[in-house]
């Protein structure tokens, strides 16, 4: 498998460690602590992105969420929840890809990224 570029919005070092773990060393991450931070990187380095994980289920990473399917709608996006319902709505409607509750394995984790990263079936005209 090709190394990936990854976007990380987390204040949670044990989750970055997770991350990491799940990924292997599959990925190069680029770790931001702040919505600011993450907006630089996907203003600089976004096209390069391969896909994003937020773990923030607040209104500023709602935001970032929104600004990076704005930007890079393609970009499939993961959003970190500690509450799974009315959060994940949220982060659906805002473009995620997937939304996982925590806590999570890293192989459960490791799960969800394969999953965003296989082809998607593409439905014949009929």
């Amino acid at each position: 498998m090709n190394a990936h570029l990854v976007l990380l919005l987390t204040q949670d070092r044990d989750f970055e460690k997770l991350l990491t773990e799940a990924l292997r060393s599959d990925a190069t991450i680029l770790v931001t602590r702040n919505v600011g931070d993450a907006l630089q990187i996907l203003c600089t380095r976004g096209a390069e992105l391969d896909f994003a994980v937020i773990d923030r289920d607040d209104c500023h990473g709602m935001n970032l969420l929104s600004a990076i399917n704005a930007c890079r709608h393609e970009l499939p996006i993961v959003v970190m929840t500690c509450e799974a319902y009315h959060c994940a709505a949220l982060a659906y409607a805002n473009g995620a890809a997937a939304c996982l509750a925590k806590p999570i394995t890293s192989a459960e984790l490791r799960l969800a990224i394969q999953e965003l990263r296989r082809p998607k079936l593409e439905l014949a005209a009929v």
